[in-house]
């Protein structure tokens, strides 16, 4: 069972707004990176605690880019659109990691492309995951994220929706004041379950 063209829609309308912001982050760390003429510099300003801190947070801006393209693959969503925005972001992260190769300790801290790549892992299905069952943000359903128990675990429940800590604080700092809630489709079995229980 597909995703009904209206909820496909609002997702693809969801995951395009969360993939442009998160492109932006990206491409500004270049932009600060590239305004520091000297690679002495630049190396020095990567090494400190603050510019650790920082390339830290954007490599977790990029891990949430790697979550939704799981959670696109377990839904079957394949736009051209987000392949675009998602070729961009992969340009600026490529790129990015370049201006990282001037400070080896850093880019040695950095997770593994191969781990980053298991999390855009999403399990291809003809059935359309609940969307309750999954970050709101992400859409990737916990159910199929190579992750520990622990870091499954660890979503966290705000007004009836799931969602990644590290997601939803994106979301709220980089996209929107409100966390998204899109609407699962019709033929939810886990829905019409969940709506049965609270009559």
């Amino acid at each position: 069972m597909a995703i009904e063209p209206s909820g496909l829609d609002a997702c693809t309308a969801h995951l395009k707004t969360c993939l442009k912001n998160i492109h932006q982050v990206i491409q500004k760390a270049n932009e600060i990176l590239c305004s520091i003429s000297q690679p002495s510099v630049c190396s020095e300003v990567l090494q400190s605690s603050r510019g650790a801190d920082y390339i830290s947070g954007v490599v977790e801006v990029y891990r949430l880019s790697k979550r939704m393209e799981g959670g696109m693959r377990t839904r079957n969503i394949d736009c051209e659109r987000l392949r675009l925005v998602l070729r961009d972001i992969e340009l600026s992260w490529n790129n990015l990691q370049a201006f990282l190769s001037i400070c080896p300790s850093l880019l040695q801290a950095l997770p593994s492309q191969s781990a980053l790549e298991d999390v855009a892992e999403g399990v291809f299905s003809d059935s359309s995951p609940c969307l309750q069952s999954c970050c709101g943000v992400c859409l990737l359903d916990r159910s199929v994220e190579k992750l520990s128990s622990e870091e499954k675990n660890c979503m966290i429940n705000i007004g009836g929706r799931l969602y990644h800590p590290s997601c939803a604080n994106f979301w709220l700092h980089c996209v929107d004041s409100t966390l998204p809630n899109l609407a699962c489709h019709s033929n939810c079995s886990a829905c019409v379950k969940l709506n049965k229980d609270e009559l």
